[in-house]
């Protein structure tokens, strides 16, 4: 079976590889599939150029291409990836999705579409106020999806240079392309994916590409965009497609690779560390006074900061520290030795036996876990009746206006991506712990960003995504997303939010045997 190595977007018209930014951070976290945005002619970075004949622009496309991809296009992408994926003797396209991609933007021959004058109007409004016809497109872009307000807000804050020629000749492209036959004789497997409320895509049309033959799923709740709003959705269904073809999600961090950073980072994580230590000290405070466990679990115990904390507190439980670090156990056992024992491994596969712990502490080191009801599964099963878990652990929104400047950069995967707490909160609830599951926002703020860079490789979280480019990070883009980052400056200096997200969770009283 064929495997696939890219992933490939399109964005639609008055479009931008920006919008991509949810999709693609989403896919990032399970897959090593690259992933690539291709901007069309006469928009965002390729601003300049003009709009070529349908014919000469699917050569350019195709030529851009990477070999063994998946397209994924959107609105007029998704109707160009359409002809794309149906080039004679093409070899470089193995899948294809489409989003909000009719077969025939305008109505004909009975095709459900945008009313002829409808469109007419919109193309007249657009050539005489081209500025605030963008504005009005964004507003119809955003409109029926349960995100409309935050949606409209960002898609108004990436206002584009408009090249109205350009812009004028991709909508007489739009209008004129009849995707019909293309899709019901696709060589290739393709899935189309609509918003159940898009204003500008009629839900018929997606039941007539299904009646076609087409492989039809529609998002609820969601309008033109389902790609930026429901992002985790749109990536469930891709790897739907990538599984199909031979390539299943992989985990975002190569856990290897997440040891070797934290050794790496040892003899000088201390030094670094002041956000780690203030909500270990936090997670510290949710114990009970009441507690008297015999026994204490330090998951992904560090530098031995927390053990040390966890002694204080309990001065007569046995406390075993527990690392996927080696570099950081051996510095703990010299610097900090106050735990009664330590073992290095993953907090997925745990080397304790069933009933064993009272009280399991881990501050900041369960986000490097994906596999969320096998972690959980494991708390369970050592955990003792009416055992403890707190933790604290960090969420997608950490390090976000890091993530907004890179994306102003390439389409690249800069920053590690961590799980929501909504999926936090679903593991400990199919799990037989109960609790709490909250989440809190802390800012930060830095003089510059070579501070910032210092102190994240200073911790060992630098990017270690599996979906991260290997090569140098040349001066040229760490100008560009200084200037990005610069933008975002406070009076404090440049903000960096940490989302933290906590867990304090008990065993039921009764276990399951076996």
């Amino acid at each position: 079976m064929t495997r696939v190595e890219h992933l490939v977007f399109l964005h639609g018209w008055g479009g931008s590889a920006d919008l991509w930014q949810p999709l693609v951070e989403s896919l990032a976290r399970r897959t090593e599939v690259q992933l690539h945005c291709i901007e069309l002619p006469g928009f965002a970075t390729q601003g300049a150029e003009d709009w070529p004949p349908l014919e000469a622009l699917l050569q350019k496309l195709y030529q851009q291409l990477p070999p063994r991809c998946i397209l994924v296009g959107h609105s007029l992408g998704g109707m160009l990836a359409v002809r794309l994926a149906s080039i004679a003797k093409q070899d470089k396209v193995l899948g294809l999705v489409t989003i909000a991609a009719n077969a025939c933007f305008v109505e004909r021959d009975g095709w459900p579409g945008m009313a002829e004058n409808t469109f007419k109007a919109f193309f007249d409004a657009f050539t005489s106020s081209p500025e605030s016809t963008w504005e009005r497109f964004c507003s119809l872009q955003a409109r029926g999806d349960s995100a409309m307000r935050s949606l409209l807000k960002d898609l108004k804050a990436q206002k584009p240079q408009i090249n109205s020629d350009a812009w004028r000749e991709a909508l007489c492209c739009l209008a004129e392309l009849d995707n019909r036959q293309y899709l019901e004789n696709l060589s290739v497997p393709a899935q189309h994916l609509f918003g159940s409320r898009d204003a500008l895509v009629p839900i018929e049309a997606a039941r007539s590409i299904e009646a076609c033959g087409g492989t039809v799923k529609v998002i609820p709740e969601t309008g033109h965009l389902p790609h930026c709003t429901k992002a985790d959705i749109v990536a469930e269904y891709l790897f739907e497609l990538l599984e199909s073809i031979g390539n299943p999600p992989a985990e975002p961090f190569d856990k290897a690779a997440v040891a070797r950073s934290f050794t790496r980072a040892a003899q000088g994580y201390d030094d670094c560390a002041h956000l780690q230590r203030a909500v270990c000290r936090q997670l510290l405070a949710q114990a009970d006074d009441s507690w008297a466990p015999r026994t204490i679990l330090d998951l992904g115990s560090g530098t031995g900061f927390g053990t040390e904390l966890l002694r204080r507190h309990f001065p007569k439980a046995q406390i075993i520290a527990l690392d996927l670090a080696e570099g950081m156990l051996k510095f703990a056992r010299t610097q900090r030795p106050e735990a009664d024992g330590y073992i290095a491994a993953d907090a997925e596969q745990l080397p304790l036996a069933a009933g064993s712990i009272d009280l399991v502490f881990s501050s900041m080191a369960l986000q490097w876990c994906y596999r969320l009801p096998q972690l959980f599964a494991e708390l369970q099963r050592i955990l003792a009746p009416e055992g403890r878990c707190l933790v604290a652990t960090l969420g997608p929104k950490t390090l976000v206006e890091l993530k907004q400047s890179w994306a102003q950069v390439d389409g690249g995967v800069h920053v590690n991506q961590f799980l929501p707490a909504e999926q936090w909160r679903e593991a400990a609830l199919h799990s037989d712990l109960s609790g709490l599951v909250t989440d809190e926002l802390r800012l930060l703020h830095f003089d510059s960003l070579r501070q910032l860079m210092r102190e994240l490789k200073g911790v060992g979280a630098h990017n270690i995504n599996r979906a991260a480019d290997k090569g140098m990070t040349g001066r040229r883009k760490l100008q560009r997303l200084s200037v990005a980052y610069e933008n975002k400056r406070e009076e404090r200096g440049l903000p960096v939010t940490y989302e933290v997200i906590y867990m304090n969770l008990t065993a039921c009283r009764a276990k399951k045997s076996g």
